[in-house]
Parts: structure tokens; C-alpha cells; sequence
């Protein structure tokens, strides 16, 4: 699936740092962070706006003074640090044939 194909609510997992290993590849230092962060809770996110440059993300993290420190993130297809996330619905009961 392509970034540009994201909706909101959609969920994503961030497999790595954008532009890793890409030497022309420009990332500020405190969006590194961030992303090492993501990595290190091995959560999903989920898309919460598309607009024209694409889908973002927001996360949340406690700072080390206590703070609470908020970031906008935006999903591109040129990274493929990303992939989405199919959810599997749990099988109702009451579809399970009953053995007699």
C-alpha cells in the first residue's frame, strides 16, 4: 500500500528511521529520537489527519523533566520505514458449528 492510499484511523508500524543508511538524506537529530522511541515500544500508530502533503500520525512521550512532549509525524512513499497493519477480527461463538 502506498502512503498516498492511508486514511484516518488506518494503523501503521514504524519498521525504522526514515532515510536510513541514505547519505543524501536529510532527518533533524530530535526527529531521530522520536522514531527511536516509536521503534523502542513496538506499538502501531494510528493515521489522525490527511491533508495535501499526505497522512500523519501524532505520539505522545513523557520528557525527562516531566513534561509531556507532543509530535506530528508525516507518513511519504518515498520512506519505506513503515507498513500497515491488518486487524483480525475475533470468530463470534456463536458462527462455530457445536459438536453433539
Amino acid at each position: 500500500m502506498k502512503a498516498s492510499q492511508l486514511k484516518v484511523g488506518d494503523r501503521v508500524r514504524i519498521l525504522g528511521v526514515p532515510g536510513e543508511g541514505r547519505p543524501e538524506y536529510y532527518i533533524h537529530r530530535d526527529t531521530v529520537r522520536v522514531y527511536r522511541k516509536l521503534l523502542e515500544r513496538k506499538r502501531p500508530v494510528r493515521i489522525c489527519r490527511v491533508d495535501e502533503f499526505g497522512p500523519w500520525f501524532q505520539c505522545r512521550f513523557r520528557g525527562r523533566d516531566g513534561q509531556l512532549e507532543s509530535h506530528w509525524l508525516l507518513v511519504t512513499d518515498d520512506d519505506r520505514n513503515w507498513a500497515t497493519i491488518t486487524t483480525i477480527l475475533p470468530v463470534s461463538k456463536s458462527l462455530i458449528p457445536a459438536h453433539g
